[in-house]
């Protein structure tokens, strides 16, 4: 049935759905409609958190959506900040997080809190969501012959890719290129990706039925031919050493969804990491199961629990506040599920560019501060303790290259590293005041909650 979003209804909501939006005005629409068509026999609330956007956001939802409440923040509080602003008002059993950009299948909602009913989850602190990349995608398999660049580069490259059309669109920004390319580099319109020697990139599809014009702009170390396949198709390439567009046509193949998260995990060495991140979903992730960590995309606490934690750190404004939060409900004796059946569609990195300035710096920083507030003190020691020896080692590394070349040495990503040390070093004695309060409450110990870290592969 259609959700009462004003909870004027004949039945109390049992949850409150939490959207923070900053500048989002084009994602609103779809989110909040997706909403209003949820399936639910569970009456609930609406809530927008707006963070001082600029565009017409607040006006859109005074036009359109009268029954969602608005609370307007003076200032951008980030993720954590602007998700607090809302949560420490929630009185309902639940509490829902959904981004702005991400659009949840009709029986999401219903899904998403049915195990809270179960037996044996009376210490279930979070239920987090299936969430898929919005598009459709085609997987496309390069193979190139490879070459080894020397020098202070020991990579096995193929080709250098700077920009890839369907359609007459550009989709390279939201190509999923992790299986392929070893991340982007340059900056602006010199920005390109290169590629491993095999590997596989899935491109977004502007629509479900093919066929699709293909465009690549690339180069290489010397001419050569390049092999792209698909599930019903293949092509080879010419690639010189200039920028040359090539273009082909894909006229069947099977778009497949690709998973965005399915539960987070937190590495030996510290990171945090989207589980299943750019995998073809094929079923493989449709049993559910308990999980480390939660995603903040789409998650539903239960609000004792959450007001227990006191919800986000609002010190870490974006990214990392979710799965620092995961860590502390856990060392409270809170369980984390993953729920298969509560699927929602979201736009990545819609509202802040993965790998901007923007987001090096709160990763960065914002992974020594959980370390700090919730790993055991040898894990926090060794790993906070690499960045400064690791930022030391890339400046040498980046004077000796420019040396080598008689160039200007490329110097921003050490004063990044800089600013993110300077950051946390003004915050460290407040994480360590965190950090000795979290002790003497946890309820499982560091060590023990350090079981649950996998080693990166």
């Amino acid at each position: 049935m259609p959700s009462d979003v004003t909870g004027s209804g004949r039945h109390d909501p049992v949850a409150t759905v939490v959207v923070v939006n900053w500048n989002g005005e084009r994602w609103l629409r779809p989110c909040l409609d997706a909403l209003q068509r949820q399936q639910t026999s569970r009456p609930f609330l609406t809530w927008v958190v707006d963070n001082a956007s600029s565009d017409g956001s607040v006006a859109l939802m005074e036009r359109e959506y009268p029954g969602v409440r608005v609370l307007r923040n003076g200032e951008n509080l980030g993720f954590a900040g602007g998700n607090n602003t809302a949560l420490r008002e929630v009185t309902t059993p639940y509490a829902v997080l959904l981004n702005n950009d991400a659009t949840p299948e009709p029986d999401w909602l219903e899904r998403l809190l049915a195990p809270f009913d179960e037996p044996g989850a009376e210490r279930l602190a979070a239920v987090t969501s299936k969430v898929v990349f919005a598009p459709r995608f085609l997987p496309l398999q390069l193979d190139a012959p490879g070459f080894v660049p020397g020098g202070a580069d020991p990579r096995d490259l193929g080709v250098r890719i700077a920009s890839v059309v369907v359609d007459g669109e550009d989709v390279t920004s939201r190509v999923l290129w992790e299986r392929l390319t070893w991340g982007p580099e340059g900056e602006g319109a010199g920005r390109f990706f290169w590629t491993r020697p095999s590997g596989e990139m899935l491109l977004p599809l502007p629509h479900a039925d093919g066929p699709w014009e293909v465009t690549v702009r690339w180069a290489a170390e010397a001419d050569k031919d390049v092999v792209l396949s698909w599930d019903g198709g293949a092509v080879t390439l010419p690639v010189t050493g200039e920028l040359t567009e090539q273009a082909f046509a894909v006229t069947t193949a099977r778009p497949v969804d690709v998973v965005n998260n399915v539960g987070s995990v937190v590495f030996t060495a510290g990171y945090g990491a989207d589980r299943g991140y750019q995998d073809v979903d094929a079923g493989q992730y449709d049993e559910p199961t308990e999980v480390f960590a939660l995603c903040g995309c789409a998650v539903a606490f239960r609000t004792e629990a959450g007001r227990a934690a006191d919800w986000f750190d609002d010190d870490f404004f974006l990214y990392y506040e979710d799965t620092d939060l995961s860590w502390r409900l856990r060392a409270a004796g809170w369980a984390i599920r993953y729920e298969p059946k509560a699927v929602v569609r979201h736009v990545h990195s819609a509202s802040s560019v993965e790998w901007s300035p923007t987001f090096v710096f709160h990763t960065d920083r914002n992974r020594l501060l959980m370390l700090v507030k919730n790993a055991s003190t040898p894990m926090a020691v060794r790993e906070v303790g690499r960045y400064p020896l690791t930022t030391g080692s890339m400046a040498l590394r980046t004077v000796r290259q420019a040396a080598r070349t008689r160039s200007r040495p490329a110097v921003r990503p050490t004063l990044m590293r800089l600013r993110v040390l300077l950051s946390f070093l003004r915050l460290l004695p407040t994480m360590l005041a965190k950090r000795r309060a979290l002790g003497s409450t946890a309820a499982v110990h560091r060590p023990e909650l350090e079981k649950w870290l996998v080693t990166q592969r």
